[in-house]
């Protein structure tokens, strides 16, 4: 029986040496691209490769995240909708937060297989660092090269003044300086090529492209392109691409592409705001209309059966459920049920379901029929609800955006055209605000604001959400309405500030200049509670 799963660009089968049986897993998360911003959605968009896998694999245009990066990344590795691990965007090394240290993630679960799985971990954290016990190299991976913040220079690995590059315990000192794309491309590149196939794998890469500030270098650029945000856009792109397409063939080369499935999502909608296009959705980055939360993915490798290659699939799925998906495959979590051993007192279980039934063909229908998108939204069958209430991510009424809509944030559920940005934003390399106010110049349709109520779409028929239905489906919207409010009820939010601290800085200056201007765990030592 098959048994591999991968996430975007890496993925591995059957070795001429004794191969496993167990399917080496990818996945893969590029950094805020939008949906847009692909070739198998754009075809002024430059991908090959991830359009070729695309084209031997299924596309999925029911795969839902978070609205920005922390939460998504915190739900795939616990297997918990973000409404309870985490919705918030942790600092790195400074403030608790990320994923409950009870929780067990992902690679540990994968660490229970017979055999174990070598389990790598390579690019973007985000998922919490104040204690020692938060490095991904102590919560199941055998190997860790990335940064633990959420954003960082692409070309110097500082944020600010402070660098934040990571190797397994300690911090890289001497690997700054290369673009991060190339950086993370040779580590997985490097990973694979040391890999026995005899052994499953499991790769998290999670890349820093195409996240702000929008920086690439001359050898990715494509001339072609001439608009400043959207050449940078192509050129980030064009370096990913390559990472995956470098990936797939040394799988191949090895002998282990027909074992591996391959997984590959953005982590969320592209902030349409600078220089990422969701087009023809509606709204993106930090908002839960389906520009900000139904990404660009799609799942690959040899280990999916011949039948359903080359297939779209509109079936809902959540990033949460990969993990499950992956534990099934791995021989480890039953198929449906509470996932014995990875849950802890005083922590939701696990949301998570098994999707391999629906990627390979065998059931037509996604087990999953709804979840909450955020303390804000919620899908169910058919069905969407967005609240009205104004947060630091959607603004929605005129208290907000004011009666000449001025407010930047006015436009944060427009409708871009096909071609976007446009005029001459975002030059020199600066993730410079685009205009935000659509008008007949900058190819874009005007946001149109939800009434105190909140707006109700049907997401099947009217996928750009053009319509809303709270007026006149009065009963569904208090059924939904009801439901969001049930599931806020138990919101779990991860801070870990309940936890006993020991070995800690007395400062974060003390910290920093402890660790020669790197980030770093402020804490050695984290004691969950005791419930």
């Amino acid at each position: 029986a098959h048994r591999i799963l991968v996430v975007a660009a890496l993925a591995g089968c059957g070795a001429a040496q004794a191969a496993t049986t167990l399917p080496h897993l990818f996945m893969v998360l590029i950094d805020d691209l939008g949906y847009h911003n692909v070739g198998f959605h754009n075809p002024e968009q430059v991908s090959p490769n991830m359009d070729a896998m695309v084209a031997e694999g299924v596309q999925l245009e029911g795969h839902y995240t978070f609205q920005f990066c922390s939460p998504t990344r915190s739900s795939f590795l616990s297997g918990r909708l973000p409404i309870h691990v985490n919705m918030e965007q942790p600092s790195p090394g400074s403030s608790p937060g990320g994923i409950d240290l009870r929780m067990t993630l992902v690679s540990e679960v994968l660490k229970k297989a017979n055999p174990p799985y070598a389990t790598h971990f390579i690019g973007k954290g985000h998922i919490g660092a104040y204690s020692s016990a938060n490095l991904p190299i102590n919560r199941g991976f055998d190997s860790h090269f990335g940064f633990l913040g959420g954003g960082e220079d692409h070309l110097t690995q500082k944020e600010g003044d402070l660098f934040d590059l990571w190797r397994d315990n300690a911090p890289a000192y001497n690997e700054t300086g290369v673009y991060s794309c190339d950086l993370y491309g040779s580590e997985v590149v490097s990973v694979v090529e040391k890999h026995d196939p005899a052994t499953p794998l499991f790769v998290y890469l999670p890349m820093h492209d195409t996240h702000s500030p929008y920086e690439c270098t001359a050898k990715w650029m494509d001339p072609r392109v001439t608009q400043p945000l959207r050449q940078l856009m192509q050129c980030m792109l064009t370096c990913t691409d390559n990472v995956i397409g470098e990936v797939a063939t040394r799988l191949k080369q090895k002998g282990m592409w027909d074992n591996t499935l391959f997984v590959w999502s953005s982590d969320n909608g592209g902030p349409q705001y600078w220089g990422a296009n969701n087009y023809p959705l509606r709204g993106g980055k930090g908002t839960d209309f389906e520009g900000g939360v139904r990404t660009a993915a799609f799942v690959s490798g040899g280990f999916l059966p011949p039948s359903v290659r080359g297939t779209v699939l509109h079936s809902m799925i959540h990033v949460c459920d990969w993990y499950r998906t992956f534990g099934v495959l791995a021989g480890v979590l039953p198929p449906t049920g509470e996932v014995v051993g990875a849950t802890a007192p005083g922590v939701p279980l696990t949301d998570s379901l098994d999707m391999w039934p629906l990627l390979s063909g065998t059931n037509k229908t996604s087990p999953r029929s709804g979840f909450a998108l955020s303390q804000f939204a919620i899908r169910v069958g058919d069905y969407k609800y967005i609240n009205g209430s104004v947060h630091d991510h959607e603004s929605w009424n005129g208290k907000v955006c004011g009666p000449d809509y001025t407010n930047p944030d006015c436009e944060m559920g427009q409708w871009t055209g096909p071609e976007w940005p446009t005029g001459n934003c975002g030059g020199g390399g600066s993730p410079t605000v685009c205009p935000h106010v659509c008008d007949a110049t900058t190819n874009c349709t005007r946001n149109v604001h939800c009434g105190p109520g909140g707006c109700l779409f049907n997401v099947v028929t009217d996928p750009l959400e053009k319509e809303d239905l709270s007026t006149t489906m009065p009963g569904l919207l208090a059924t939904m309405q009801k439901a969001l409010v049930d599931a806020v009820a138990n919101r779990f939010q991860t801070t870990n500030s309940n936890y006993t601290y020991s070995g800690c800085a007395k400062s974060w200056p003390e910290n920093v200049a402890a660790h020669k201007g790197f980030c770093a765990p402020m804490c050695t030592v984290a004691t969950p509670p005791t419930v």
